[in-house]
Formats: structure tokens, sequence, C-alpha cells
């Protein structure tokens, strides 16, 4: 699959750089941030991607009315959502923090369709029956989410994944490396429901970008073929600029 990258070449400091629709990555250990910026850049900071609030990003100025930014996972973490540009989307703290919770994108607009449904009914017995179905809705949208989680329905749209990898991946764990919570977490993820929990994500010219700890659960319990893989076909590692590895 292709990375949504901004149209024009963007410099993005020491971490990388979006040149004629490639990004080249300079710092294996900024990938995260850099999937951050690039989001921003291509979907901007000025407007929540589920209310149309408007936004800001950062500390805004004194009597400024407008809601921080965040970065919505469409597919959110709680599944096995990837922090890659195609699965974040701007999103006010409303939206993203005390009401979409683990729900899809997809899930969210449909409440939120709802709600909106509901928020100019007058009659009261249609208001109860919106009320019902909202309430229905979410509990299916949870058992969903929980099939989803054991693999039962596929967590990844099927055009994100790829099935064959050509040579060996360049930036694999060692097996001396210290593993931490995040291996923890998904550690119960993994016994909880006997899925891996995330994808690895792998650079155009083979090197791991994220999906350490999903590795080391696949050692683990020696189920390498439960790993999914997303191959950023636009993407490239220069550890050192100018020169390729």
């Amino acid at each position: 699959m292709n990375l949504e990258l901004p149209k024009n070449n963007v410099v993005f400091g020491n971490m990388g750089e979006v040149k004629n629709g490639i990004l080249y990555i300079y710092r294996l250990n900024s990938f995260y941030d850099l999937m951050y910026e690039i989001a921003y850049a291509v979907y901007g900071t000025d407007k929540c991607w589920y209310c149309g609030k408007p936004c800001r990003r950062g500390k805004g100025r004194q009597n400024d009315s407008r809601a921080k930014i965040t970065l919505d996972h469409l597919i959110p973490t709680s599944i096995g959502g990837p922090t890659i540009v195609n699965n974040l989307r701007p999103a006010c703290h409303t939206c993203n923090d005390q009401q979409k919770g683990d729900l899809t994108s997809e899930q969210f607009f449909e409440i939120l369709s709802l709600q909106k449904q509901l928020n100019e009914c007058t009659n009261q017995t249609d208001k109860n029956y919106l009320n019902k179905k909202i309430a229905m809705r979410r509990l299916e949208m949870r058992r969903e989410n929980t099939d989803k989680r054991r693999g039962i329905i596929p967590y990844l749209p099927e055009e994100w994944t790829s099935k064959k990898i050509s040579g060996d991946l360049i930036g694999t764990i060692s097996p001396d490396i210290q593993l931490g919570s995040q291996f923890k977490k998904q550690d119960e993820f993994y016994r909880k429901y006997k899925r891996i929990k995330f994808p690895l994500v792998i650079s155009d010219n083979g090197y791991l970008l994220a999906g350490y700890n999903s590795i080391a659960i696949s050692k683990k319990y020696r189920i390498p073929w439960q790993l999914e893989k997303i191959v950023l076909e636009n993407v490239v590692v220069y550890l050192r600029r100018g020169t390729p590895y």
C-alpha cells in the first residue's frame, strides 16, 4: 500500500522528508512522531474530522475558543490499528477522548448521525426509540470489535496488508533486547484474544518501522503465521541523508 503523503515536497526536520511522492526516513526511532507530523500536514490542524468544530494546535491565544486538536486512530489502537498516516485523522478532544472511545471511525460516524436525529427530534416516542437504538448499536459495536480482537472479523482493510515480503527484514529485534511495558500489554492481549495485536509496518526497502513487540510475541508463542504485514511502497529508509541502506 502507499502511505498518504503531502502532494508537495516537505522536510520534517531530521526525521525525514517527502520528495517527489516518496517519503525518505532518516531516523527509525522517530517513525511515530513522523507519522503524526505528516498526518497534520495532509489533513490540517484547523478542523475536527468528525464534528467539524474549529480547532487549533498547541497553546492558543487568550480568549481563543477553538478546541485543541488531537490525532485519532480511525481503527483504534485497542483493536490493533497501526500508527500510520492512513489511519490518523485530526479530531477535537471531545470527539477523540470523550465520545469515540474504542469505536472505529465508521461506527462513530453512525452514532453521530443517530445522535443528530435525536437532537432534532421533537416527538417523545421517537426520542425513546432513538435512545434505545443508539444503546443497542453501541452494544452491537462492542461485540463486533471484540470479534475483531479475536480475529473472527478482519480488523484491517484487505488492501492494506501484504502476504509477501521479499528478503529478510532489517532492524528486527535481537534476542537480548529489553522488552518493556508495551510488550507486557500486548502479551496480555494475546493471552486474552489469541491474536497478535498490531501488524508489522515495513518500508519498501525492507526496514521494520513498527511491530517489534509483535515479532517478540510471535517468537514467544511460535506463531509467525499470525503476523499481519503492511508494506509501505512509497517509503524508503535512509539512515544517513543521501546514503541508502
